[in-house]
């Protein structure tokens, strides 16, 4: 009984220190992304895109509201971000109450630095508007609702659109950022202020992959765990 008990013991302080230590992380590893303002023209020409990827993807919350996630990945042969992968996104709400107010992308590669103007900018990510017209990235709409600020935590990118927030009918600017790593896709969250809708569909999004370590610790935290289990079961058996 007294083994027990320190076993019980030993995994609440296990416990506590993993949360202490992965709110410490996050904490530490929180930062703000450039939202830096460029033009149409630069992002859909001067940048010099290659390798271009589309995807269009529906999202819908547990009160009907729905509408699509387009996200565009390529690789930049022209201008500051040249040699790197361009990630973009557009919120589009089609139909339903309330309003968007940020998007959320997990697990994602980091953001890099770009030189702008002869000076460094890190954790470089862009706003754009497609004007009227415009010919290029037909799958994107043109004007929008801007971002106010965005952020990149722990794998986790974060974009907060201007209030109120994006109504029915309308769309966000064109915003992401600028990666050293190739795409890859993931799941992207949704947050609308209409009392406790969930997003019940989430969109899939095109995103930078997440780094190798980032992996490697995922894999080395499930292997932590399953060696636990099967320890805590050979202890319950001794103990029998």
């Amino acid at each position: 009984m007294n083994g027990l008990l320190r076993l019980k013991n030993w995994m609440t302080v296990m416990t506590v220190c993993f949360a202490v230590n992965v709110v410490a992380l996050r904490i530490a590893n929180s930062t703000p992304l450039s939202n830096t303002n460029v033009s149409w023209t630069a992002f859909a020409s001067t940048w010099a895109p290659t390798n271009v990827q589309i995807l269009e993807s529906p999202f819908t919350f547990s009160d009907g509201a729905s509408g699509k996630v387009v996200s565009i990945a390529y690789f930049s042969t022209g201008g500051v971000t040249n040699g790197k992968w361009v990630y973009a996104y557009q919120v589009v709400f089609q139909s339903g109450g309330g309003k968007l107010t940020a998007i959320s992308i997990e697990p994602a590669g980091p953001p890099t630095t770009v030189v702008v103007g002869g000076t460094p900018t890190p954790n470089f990510s862009f706003i754009t508007v497609k004007p009227s017209g415009a010919t290029e990235f037909q799958d994107l709409t043109t004007g929008g609702v801007t971002v106010n600020s965005g952020d990149y935590t722990d794998s986790e990118l974060i974009w907060v659109f201007q209030a109120p927030g994006i109504s029915s009918g309308q769309n966000s600017v064109v915003f992401g950022y600028v990666s050293d790593l190739p795409p890859t896709k993931v799941r992207a969250d949704l947050s609308k202020v209409n009392g406790s809708a969930d997003l019940s569909s989430k969109p899939f999004v095109l995103v930078a992959s997440p780094e190798p370590s980032t992996l490697l610790l995922l894999g080395l935290g499930l292997i932590g765990g399953c060696a636990f289990r099967k320890r805590q079961r050979k202890f319950m058996v001794s103990t029998k």
